[in-house]
């Protein structure tokens, strides 16, 4: 088994909207909850990892139908369409059909990607090998949880880190009444042109009266909404990390991530110009073996480990054969 990761610095082409709730008219962006070492606590925006994990998985998808010659046909079936677009759990009941551990597996040997994911089929729970972070907004309050080489990247670049609250904007959007608009009105059938006026006239008369309840009922259906955003520009740290156990899923991992950053859009409002993000700088961090970190007792100030690797070793052959024998 070999562990990869790979750790990116994402720039914002666009506005992110990653919206948690509203509160009154207002959608409120995704917090969590972050300590400053100090004895503070600051509510942070971020992207999460189920986001960045549900993109990776999605474009991942595209990217198997596209090598397999299957994105021109209809070709999948409605368990199978769940299951490379959005996993979970695949029992069979509806109008679904089965996909058991036995299919499950075959379909991981034809469709990689599916075997790094995991998911839940029929009544078991298949863990996956493929760990991804949140999107992590580089800023004052979370500066200190970037490693060591992102930092170093930050500081040659000259990028100057600031508040989360420097990055925050509330944007204010309005869905217009298109009865307002005469040229709009002059398409009404006549029996609805003559209801709109007399609309119209009632709220002109219940204005004129300051009449709250006639104001009420006759109201246009302009309705204007907030926002937050985080701001165009905006740099987060992301990492993405996986278990393979060959070169296949090594050069399939590869492909994932690649295939998501080659076109990444995270979070709402994607038709309106929010949530288009890129990579600007990557690093391949090597994940060193339990072999080659035993010895490095962390924070304890002594090492350890040399007996534990001798023992094993020396008895790798009999553990080789309790290992194929034993039952659980």
């Amino acid at each position: 088994m070999k562990t990869k990761r790979y750790s990116f610095i994402l720039e914002a082409m666009q506005p992110i909207a990653h919206h948690s709730g509203t509160l009154g008219n207002v959608s409120l962006f995704m917090r969590r909850k972050v300590h400053d070492g100090k004895g503070n606590f600051e509510d942070v925006p971020f992207v999460t990892g189920d986001t960045m994990r549900h993109g990776m998985r999605d474009a991942s998808a595209i990217a198997y139908l596209d090598a397999a010659g299957l994105l021109d046909e209809k070709a999948l079936g409605e368990a199978a369409t769940r299951l490379l677009f959005s996993g979970g759990m695949m029992t069979g009941k509806g109008d679904a059909s089965k996909v058991d551990l036995a299919r499950f597996t075959e379909m991981c040997t034809l469709c990689p990607p599916l075997g790094l994911l995991g998911g839940c089929v029929d009544n078991r729970s298949v863990p996956g090998r493929l760990f991804v972070d949140e999107a992590t907004l580089i800023c004052s309050e979370t500066e200190r949880f970037i490693p060591d080489h992102a930092k170093e990247w930050l500081t040659a670049e000259r990028v100057t880190i600031k508040s989360f609250r420097e990055h925050m904007d509330e944007v204010t959007r309005v869905r217009m009444d298109p009865l307002l608009d005469p040229s709009k009105r002059g398409l009404l059938l006549p029996e609805a042109h003559v209801d709109v006026m007399r609309r119209l006239g009632a709220g002109e008369r219940a204005h004129a009266a300051d009449d709250a309840v006639e104001k009420s009922d006759s109201k246009s259906t302009m309705m204007p909404r907030n926002f937050e955003t985080l701001a165009q520009g905006s740099l987060f740290f992301w990492q993405a990390t996986c278990n393979c156990l060959d070169a296949l899923e090594e050069d399939s991992f590869d492909v994932m991530v690649a295939a998501f950053l080659a076109n990444c859009v995270v979070g709402g409002k994607k038709g309106t110009s929010h949530g288009r993000m890129r990579s600007i700088r990557a690093w391949n961090v090597d994940i060193r073996r339990p072999s080659d970190t035993v010895s490095d007792c962390v924070g304890l100030g002594k090492t350890t480990g040399s007996l534990f690797v001798e023992h094993v070793a020396k008895h790798k052959e009999q553990i080789r054969e309790w290992l194929r024998i034993v039952n659980a």
